[in-house]
């Protein structure tokens, strides 16, 4: 990050620096391509896949941690925020609390969590957010739940971000032999581009309507 995100213009900044590059250097690589069929093509948009499938993990990673700075950085109370940050705030006693069975224990801990809601939250935002070098849907998902964004809308993508993307990246790491037209490319590289930009939106309309607060 290259400053701080304290603010919603300086959130919006970083998040369109770190989007414009990768759309750069993926742009870059597409137009490399040559729409003939042959061992160049089938070259590049296996790099290209590989290319996309990177930039992809990487903004949802980079956004993701963004936003959690941001919401961190708004200083409120434990009772103001919404509940998926108040589950990070608190996930090591309810992961304590889940684990002992003794009331003595549990009662203290659920007091502990009571006493504190007037408290200001210390949101987490380094280490949280985990790609599991692997983004498929239900890894998106998670990502999503703990930021509060909603992703309904992104459930129709689940094919092409688990298959279309995920699956053939693997297939070109492990060093298979892989065919994928020009077409393919076109059409996987589109829709990735476009969940990127939604969730870049989706991440910045959270923080100008204050969506992180408790309604």
């Amino acid at each position: 990050m290259s400053k701080d995100n304290q603010t919603v213009s300086i959130l919006q900044q970083n998040l369109d620096d770190d989007f414009s590059w990768r759309i750069k250097e993926l742009s870059l690589l597409k137009n490399k391509i040559p729409i003939q069929k042959g061992t160049e093509q089938t070259v590049l948009i296996k790099a290209g896949i590989t290319l996309l499938y990177a930039h992809w993990e990487g903004f949802i990673k980079y956004s993701a941690e963004c936003y959690l700075q941001f919401v961190s950085l708004q200083k409120l109370t434990y009772n103001e925020l919404n509940y998926c940050f108040v589950v990070l705030c608190s996930r090591k006693s309810i992961n304590e609390l889940l684990k002992t069975k003794k009331f003595e224990l549990q009662s203290k801990m659920v007091k502990n969590l009571l006493d504190n809601v007037q408290k200001r939250a210390n949101i987490p935002y380094e280490g949280i957010i985990n790609t599991k070098s692997n983004l498929n849907f239900e890894v998106f998902h998670d990502i999503c739940m703990i930021i509060g964004i909603d992703d309904k809308q992104y459930e129709t993508k689940k094919n092409a971000i688990d298959e279309e993307l995920l699956t053939t990246r693997n297939k070109i790491a492990h060093g298979k032999d892989l065919r994928k037209d020009y077409e393919d490319f076109l059409n996987i590289y589109e829709i990735i581009i476009t969940l990127m930009r939604n969730i870049k939106d989706d991440i910045l309309n959270a923080a100008i309507t204050e969506k992180y607060k408790r309604l």
